[in-house]
């Protein structure tokens, strides 16, 4: 029986790498809820050079949104519902984030970079939660399937040493602090759910990369064996990163490794 992985925010760069490779290995079902189907086919068969049959034999789409608690929940049960198996995902990738638009605040004049929605993944990962504390009281067996998540966080909120370059400082606590401070709030709400007397995920992982370049195609990655990874207590340091390699590591290293992976469950930065 293929392991499922469920996808949020798949038209994203890293997420949609992630997804890439989850396909490609055949080895997976992928679930994606997106709110357009069509862009990311139009990603997968353009941008990642994916053929129709690996696609359509191995990913489910579901229009809706991973900001309502119906939707999060149809996509959970997904496998369920369609009569392919009585199993949660495995894994939950979220790869959301808003769109940046410019800011001006008088009494914050440095904070010019802002989100249109400026709460997107605090709110996604308080949505996630939610919706698997609805499956559990509604479907008690399935406390015994919890998944873990991987999500995409930023360098430059860590709880340990500085993770971010001297010289790139200024940036991401300034200038970024906007958009940062609704990855931080994300942190929060997943890293404190473990804390919980029932949690209702099995893993929590953060990947922290440095400042993101590129689509997201796998051909634009310089590949793994030139990405440096490190944990919170002792961060990778460094200015930026593709986003295809991004994804590549969270498939090689979480998704693959399962449970026994040496980087599954910390929060791990990334550059290269």
């Amino acid at each position: 029986m293929s392991q499922t992985v469920l996808f949020f925010g798949a038209t994203g760069g890293v997420a949609n790498a992630c997804l890439t490779m989850a396909l490609k290995s055949k080895q997976y079902k992928v679930i994606a809820l997106v709110r357009t189907p069509d862009k990311l086919r139009k990603q997968l068969i353009e941008q990642q050079k994916l053929d129709e049959a690996t696609i359509n034999s191995n990913l489910i789409t579901m229009p809706g949104n991973a900001l309502k608690v119906p939707d999060v929940k149809r996509a959970l049960l997904a496998n369920i519902t369609s009569g392919l198996d009585e199993t949660l995902p495995s894994m939950i990738i979220s790869g959301l984030g808003g769109a940046p638009k410019f800011n001006f605040d008088i009494w914050h004049p440095l904070h010019f970079a802002a989100l249109d929605q400026p709460t997107i993944c605090e709110d996604a990962a308080k949505t996630l939660t939610t919706a698997l504390k609805d499956v559990y009281n509604e479907r008690p067996a399935l406390k015994l399937q919890k998944p873990g998540v991987c999500f995409v966080s930023t360098t430059g909120i860590s709880r340990g040493p500085e993770d971010v370059p001297f010289f790139m400082r200024f940036l991401y606590h300034q200038l970024l602090a906007l958009p940062h401070e609704d990855k931080k709030k994300m942190e929060e709400v997943y890293r404190g759910s473990m804390l919980e007397s029932e949690p209702v995920l099995s893993s929590v992982t953060g990947i922290r990369p440095t400042l993101l370049s590129g689509t997201g195609a796998l051909s634009e990655g310089v590949g793994l064996q030139k990405i440096r990874a490190g944990v919170e207590g002792k961060p990778a340091v460094g200015y930026n990163v593709q986003r295809a390699d991004v994804g590549t590591f969270m498939f090689e290293n979480v998704i693959r490794m399962g449970e026994t992976g040496k980087w599954r469950g910390g929060m791990v930065s990334l550059t290269a």
